[in-house]
């Protein structure tokens, strides 16, 4: 399943302070996979700059979201 919605990825933070990315429509509308969120966890000790930068890497070669389920 394919939404027909460009997503972004963004950094996060969970309670722990510690940074995770997540991809989120970017057009700041609700997803169109039914409300879902799709993160990555990223090692313990990733910095919020790395971070950041892993995000804009990802941004800049995003095509889309997609999920399978089986």
């Amino acid at each position: 399943m394919s939404p027909h919605q460009q997503h972004r990825c963004l950094v996060k933070r969970q309670g722990d302070g510690q940074p995770y990315l997540a991809f989120a429509p970017a057009s700041g509308a609700p997803s169109s996979y039914s409300n879902s969120l799709f993160t990555l966890d990223l090692q313990a000790g990733t910095t919020h700059d790395q971070a950041e930068t892993l995000a804009a890497q990802v941004n800049a070669v995003l095509r889309g979201v997609s999920s399978t389920v089986f």
